[in-house]
């Protein structure tokens, strides 16, 4: 019951030296040095960086063709907005939910809650808002008076308002805790992690 790590953050791209027209819906090659599987950036998002125009969106990608060691050809779910000049600026990334893992790290995001044990290279359906149960880290969140708020520690247990006060750095967070804590705290929160 800890919160799952997302993938890391890819590298910004330029498209290839073709100009895109408004209304286009066939594949646009982005210059990718990376060798990408098939489906890769499946559900993702492409922030494109018009700069001749000003114009700068939010595109959702349907799918991506398998990628070579040059580019990769990305699909959008909807016909292109505007028109993409040659060599335009674009950073892709994938969906959210493609690469959860429990790694400690610093740099990446709690991005779901597992409601079962997860086998690596699994399938699963992660919780990302409601009523969730918890593994505290140390203090247990509620314990001292007006310390409702949640936020997660770097392998995703829940941690205490006041520990998270006496950090450095600032942790994500994760929801509330919903049950009265009079007597002491409690593991029970209103999940908020919704991307």
């Amino acid at each position: 019951m800890k919160a799952g790590h997302n993938a890391s953050a890819e590298s910004d791209y330029n498209t290839d030296a073709v100009a895109y027209a408004a209304g286009h819906t066939g594949a646009i090659r982005i210059l990718d040095t990376n060798t990408r599987a098939v489906h890769y950036f499946q559900n993702g998002y492409c922030w494109v960086m018009n700069l001749v125009s000003g114009v700068y969106q939010f595109l959702k990608i349907k799918d991506s063709d398998l990628g070579t060691a040059a580019h990769v050809d990305i699909y959008l779910y909807d016909p292109l907005p505007f028109a993409i000049p040659a060599s335009t600026f674009t950073a892709c990334q994938r969906n959210p939910f493609a690469s959860v893992s429990f790694a400690n790290s610093e740099f990446m995001a709690q991005i779901c809650v597992p409601l079962i044990p997860v086998t690596t290279a699994y399938y699963f359906w992660g919780q990302t808002w409601g009523p969730c149960f918890g593994t505290a880290q140390s203090a247990i969140p509620g314990a001292l008076a007006g310390d409702r708020e949640v936020y997660y520690g770097t392998d995703g247990a829940l941690m205490a308002g006041q520990d998270v006060d006496a950090l450095v750095v600032m942790r994500q967070r994760g929801g509330f805790v919903i049950s009265n804590t009079t007597g002491g705290g409690d593991q029970f929160y209103m999940l908020q992690i919704t991307p």
